[in-house]
C-alpha cells in the first residue's frame, strides 16, 4: 500500500523524461523517495519475507503471472502494488463476468443497436461520412 499510495499521489505521465520526474520530486518528495528504494525491489522476495504460508505465495505468484507473465519473484514490486493494490481501492472491483465480459456487453449493446459484427474478419479500411466512422471495408 505505501507503492500504491505513493503512485497514487502523483500526477504519473512519462517516467521516462527526467525534467518531469525532477518537478514530481519537489512536489511529493516522500513519495518519490519511497518509490526509488523499491524500484530494485520484486514482489516475490519481499512476500516471502512476511509470508510463510505456501498456498498464500503461491497465489501470490500467479496473481503476479497474470499481470506481468512472469512469478513474483521477476515481477518488479512497483508493478504488483500498483495492480494488485488499484484492484482492491475503494473496495473489490471486477467486472461481473470477468474482464471478457465486458467485450461480451459492449458486442451485445452494439448489435441491439443496429450493428452487425462480423468475427475473424480482416478490415482493410474504415468508412467514415462527414468525419465519423459509419463502417469497415
Amino acid at each position: 500500500w505505501k507503492i500504491f499510495n505513493s503512485l497514487n499521489s502523483l500526477e504519473l505521465k512519462s517516467l521516462e523524461e527526467p525534467l518531469y520526474l525532477f518537478g514530481q520530486f519537489f512536489k511529493k518528495p516522500l513519495e518519490c523517495l519511497t518509490l526509488a528504494y523499491y524500484l530494485p525491489q520484486n514482489a516475490g522476495d519481499i512476500a516471502r519475507k512476511f509470508i510463510k504460508d505456501q498456498q498464500l505465495l503461491s497465489f501470490i505468484d500467479a496473481e503476479c503471472f497474470i499481470v506481468s507473465t512472469v512469478n513474483a519473484l521477476k515481477t518488479p514490486m512497483i508493478n504488483a502494488s500498483m495492480v494488485l493494490c488499484d484492484r482492491h481501492f475503494g473496495g473489490i472491483n471486477y467486472p461481473v463476468g470477468g474482464v471478457g465480459g465486458i467485450a461480451v456487453s459492449l458486442a451485445n449493446g452494439l448489435v441491439e443497436k443496429g450493428s452487425a459484427i462480423q468475427y475473424k474478419a480482416n478490415v482493410t479500411n474504415v468508412i467514415l461520412e462527414n468525419g465519423k466512422a459509419v463502417g469497415v471495408r
